[in-house]
């Protein structure tokens, strides 16, 4: 019976209720599929499964393709979507290296599937827009929220089966590290430590500035069970990758973070498990020679590097380091700013990290600017997020595949949409007058003279003026339409 369920059963669920979710994103509540993705995509053991059914391959295309339809039909359009320019860029960029690949080494054009890159490509673009579908489908700080916490409950899922399935050794073995569920797609337990600690850290920031009663212990519960997986993924750049974001946190407002980190850099080898202090410890074997994770590390960097001095501006294209190296044992150069570098030269490592800047700075303002404890987290969280994703990149490709990067770029969807929202509100003490011209979070003005705002001298039971009403699509209703509640 239990093999029925994970077999037949359980899949043809997920397959049912993706089909029925596209249907109602397009003909009724754009937010849906971009809800149900977040719980899908960084779940692949979950959604792999429906590849038998018909459309089953064709899940995340179908449940983005939705949310985007969804946002002309029910939505009332796009909205002016930020960093929209470096997202575009980055898409073409990314195409043309694409061509740059097939002229380079003789493969078929691509246009068509016979380019053995092409459905790369399209992967890595479909990751990108997935932000581009957040940020316009997601219009109301409830389900900003509601999106926020369905990532955060997915790293928990993943945590209690790590908890309660994978027993870590005495000492470290490279068959026994914690791999969560990205094996299914050809990922490893550095994928998966990566991802824990990007998702980690950012739900120590919401909990540590959050001040709900319940979501701020949701979100400390996540970030201390992930620690489990996370020592015993035994990825070393996912470790300093937390570290980081650690450090950003303790500058920017939790000064006694900084101590902490301090006190583990001295007493790590004391408090760390001993397998996880084997994994640090291993950069070198006994005879003082490097061991063979890192002597290869070693060589295919310099490879990146010859190829980049090769073609400095523009790079050899699109995976063209794999095409490269075919046929020998390490066919990636375990750091994803050397293959941007020798595959997309100076132009696409210009294109990236503006990308990632300028996400980084629209979260550190959304933490300054928020008038909400919430937003502050939200921003707060997505900065340590964003540095944790940028320091693991440096130990290998933790950033364009699908799975692993879907929920990042949901993310910062929800950042850019809650600053929009923010931008709404009134500022701390400020009422907004009656009749006020207030612009909408969804871009549309109230009619004249309604009132838009709370009723003057009104207070919240925080002490704060109510907010407005919103309806489901974000737009601000006058009170005397509101419902009753």
């Amino acid at each position: 019976m239990i093999g029925a369920l994970k077999v037949f059963i359980l899949p043809l669920s997920i397959w049912l209720t993706m089909l029925s979710t596209v249907l109602l994103g397009i003909l009724w509540r754009a937010e849906l599929p971009v809800m149900l993705y977040a719980v899908l995509a960084p779940l692949p053991t979950l959604w792999y499964p429906t590849h038998v059914f018909v459309f089953g391959k064709d899940t995340q295309d179908l449940l983005i393709a939705s949310a985007m339809l969804g946002v002309m039909v029910n939505k009332g359009g796009f909205q002016r979507t930020p960093h929209l320019g470096w997202i575009l860029a980055i898409a073409l960029y990314t195409y043309a290296a694409l061509w740059n690949t097939a002229l380079r080494f003789g493969l078929d054009a691509p246009l068509t599937r016979e380019n053995p890159y092409l459905a790369d490509w399209k992967n890595y673009v479909l990751m990108l827009m997935v932000y581009v579908a957040a940020f316009n489908a997601i219009r109301t700080e409830a389900h900003v929220r509601l999106l926020v916490n369905l990532s955060v409950g997915a790293l928990l899922f993943m945590v209690q089966r790590e908890l309660t399935s994978f027993v870590a050794g005495s000492s470290f073995s490279y068959g026994s590290r914690a791999n969560g569920p990205f094996w299914i797609v050809g990922m490893n337990a550095n994928h998966f430590g990566a991802f824990v600690a990007h998702i980690g850290v950012f739900a120590l920031g919401l909990g540590l500035v959050d001040r709900h009663p319940v979501r701020r212990w949701f979100y400390l519960a996540a970030f201390f069970g992930s620690l489990y997986p996370l020592l015993f993924s035994y990825s070393r750049g996912a470790y300093v990758g937390v570290l980081a974001a650690l450090c950003v946190f303790g500058l920017v407002r939790h000064r006694w973070l900084l101590g902490l980190v301090a006190v583990l850099m001295v007493l790590w080898q004391v408090v760390l498990p001993e397998s996880v202090v084997d994994r640090i410890t291993m950069t070198e074997g006994e005879d003082g020679e490097l061991e063979a994770s890192a002597a290869g590390r070693v060589e295919v960097w310099e490879h990146a590097r010859s190829l980049f001095l090769q073609s400095p501006i523009f790079g050899i294209g699109l995976n063209g380091f794999m095409t490269a190296r075919a046929g020998e044992s390490l066919t990636d150069p375990h750091n994803f700013y050397l293959k941007t570098a020798a595959e997309q030269g100076v132009v696409g490592l210009l294109l990236l990290f503006g990308m990632l800047l300028s996400f980084l700075y629209s979260a550190w303002r959304l933490q300054r600017d928020a008038k909400t404890p919430f937003a502050a987290g939200l921003g707060y969280g997505g900065m340590g997020c964003i540095i944790a994703v940028m320091v693991t990149n440096a130990f290998g490709d933790r950033f364009s595949q699908l799975a692993l990067g879907s929920t990042f770029f949901l993310l910062l969807g929800a950042i850019e949409r809650m600053r929009v929202l923010q931008a709404a509100l009134p500022s701390p003490g400020e009422v907004e007058p009656a009749g006020a011209p207030a612009v909408a979070a969804a871009g549309a003005a109230p009619r004249p003279g309604s009132a838009v705002g709370p009723r003057a001298g009104a207070a919240g039971r925080d002490g704060r003026p109510p907010r407005a009403a919103r309806d489901r699509n974000g737009r601000l209703i006058a009170r005397s339409e509101a419902p009753s509640r």
